[in-house]
């Protein structure tokens, strides 16, 4: 099978942007662009497949369904530009995978006409943080300014991996903008907080109104589970503050 990009509706779009959010760090990308499929209309209008994505299958509602990507057309209201989404199951799990698979999905971009190009991904600090940063990156330097301008920190050097990298690096190969925001997120867990962060950022620079209300109340909960990890953390900790403290009278 190798790669296979099966069109599902074909369309025109007005001045179409693509966005991808793929499984990752945190979860940050996937869960935004989820998040962007929830509270808009959505239609899919392309699935890719291929024996580069794990060796497995997933169900739904007892349905077996193959592992794939998926670009959907979103209802975003009235806006100067169609807003295409990009998500799936899975990344490749080769790094030829990654390249091949990219590059396949950038081809398809461009004879839909697609000229700007985001991905959403996760900037790992190993810390937990109240407000998380956004942090982004372009394929030409006169695009950083757009970035600056909506309040999104530089990132200055470091790396991008797996497709959320390889698109912007292959769409700046075949001629398209793009930029890739990624999330401040610990690496720890689901991160809700860094997609938020993330899409407040997107709406600022498409000038698209996203409700973000879903992503505030699955913050919450993050914020419980964290509180109760650390509770049994400092329980934990005093039990054995005190089998050491008993166990050395026992000694003496």
């Amino acid at each position: 099978m190798d790669i296979k990009l099966k069109i599902l509706k074909k369309r025109k779009f007005k001045n179409p942007v693509l966005i991808c959010g793929m499984p990752g760090s945190g979860y940050v990308g996937k869960l935004a662009v989820d998040h962007l499929l929830n509270i808009f209309e959505s239609s899919a209008i392309c699935e890719i497949q291929s024996d580069y994505f794990p060796p497995q299958i997933a169900t739904n509602k007892g349905i077996v369904q193959t592992m794939s990507n998926k670009v959907y057309h979103i209802e975003t209201g009235k806006t100067k530009n169609d807003i295409l989404v990009l998500t799936g199951d899975s990344q490749p799990i080769t790094e030829r995978g990654n390249y091949l698979v990219s590059e396949k999905i950038i081809e398809y971009a461009k004879n839909l006409g697609i000229k700007k190009i985001f991905t959403l991904a996760a900037y790992i600090t190993g810390e937990f943080v109240n407000e998380p940063k956004v942090y982004g990156t372009a394929t030409e330097k006169k695009h950083i300014r757009i970035l600056k301008n909506k309040g999104v920190k530089i990132m200055n050097q470091g790396m991008i991996t797996g497709m959320n990298g390889i698109l912007i690096g292959t769409a700046k190969i075949k001629g398209i903008e793009g930029y890739s925001l990624l999330g401040e997120t610990s690496g720890y867990m689901i991160d809700p907080k860094s997609s938020k962060a993330i899409l407040e950022s997107l709406s600022k620079i498409l000038k698209i109104k996203i409700n973000l209300k879903e992503l505030s109340n699955k913050i919450e909960e993050t914020n419980e589970l964290i509180n109760q990890v650390d509770e049994m953390k400092t329980k934990t900790e005093g039990i054995e503050y005190s089998n050491r403290d008993n166990s050395s009278q026992y000694i003496n």
